[in-house]
């Protein structure tokens, strides 16, 4: 009999965890302490829901759009994942010439892994974020076209948006966020994603996000199920 094991596809989120220079990290501040003489241990936290491997739902970017928790569990596990390459160097727009490789994927793969080995530079924080690729709006609308199944993408980067191309990110958010053409099928936005070189073949990846109320968005965890040979 065949056996299950789990990946894991997301990074840990922590005070150290690379983030935009211009907003706080996450911290945490001890309540409680073992240490102190206390009856246990608890802390507080606080951090961007866009910090760290999280996904965007369409209430980001679209006034009416859904926010993630209004997502239910069987929306929020993949069966039909699939590998997408795409090379890429600092600061580059993703563009529909870097999506040829899309035409020897399934069609009704309903999960984009889409890697581009940008995850290497996550120790340098700065080249990391500030001059990480994106996407094109030309280039989001190349792949809600060509996999109209398509209900997740996540990137080994840490936005869609590239910050030297902050208007062209937004508008490729728009794109796969539903907010003007494809507003009948939004996808969920998966950033900052840890996506191993070799992949396996994943029997399906499930989404985990944190469901608090409120959030247009938020942290995650994300598990591919593959065999254990």
């Amino acid at each position: 009999n065949c056996e299950w094991m789990l990946i894991q596809l997301s990074y840990h989120l922590s005070e150290q965890t690379p983030f935009y220079s211009m907003l706080a990290k996450p911290r945490i501040e001890r309540l409680y302490d073992l240490d102190r003489g206390d009856a246990c241990n608890s802390s507080s936290f606080t951090t961007s829901n866009h910090c760290g491997t999280h996904v965007d739902a369409p209430r980001h970017f679209c006034a009416d759009g859904r926010p993630i928790t209004s997502y239910a569990p069987d929306e929020l596990a993949f069966t039909a994942p699939a590998l997408l390459d795409v090379a890429v160097t600092d600061c580059e727009l993703i563009t529909p010439q870097h999506l040829t490789a899309c035409s020897s994927l399934a069609p009704e793969s309903d999960l984009l892994l889409l890697r581009t080995g940008f995850g290497v530079f996550r120790h340098e924080e700065r080249r990391y974020v500030d001059r990480a690729p994106g996407f094109s709006a030309a280039a989001a609308q190349f792949l809600m076209e060509r996999f109209t199944r398509l209900r997740a993408l996540a990137v080994d980067f840490v936005s869609i948006s590239a910050l030297e191309h902050e208007q062209e990110g937004a508008a490729a958010h728009r794109v796969f966020l539903g907010c003007g053409q494809f507003a009948d099928r939004p996808i969920l936005l998966i950033e900052d994603a840890r996506i191993p070189d070799p992949v396996p073949a994943f029997k399906r990846v499930i989404l985990a996000p944190w469901m608090l109320e409120g959030l247009d968005s938020a942290p995650c965890t994300l598990l591919g199920e593959v065999a254990d040979a």
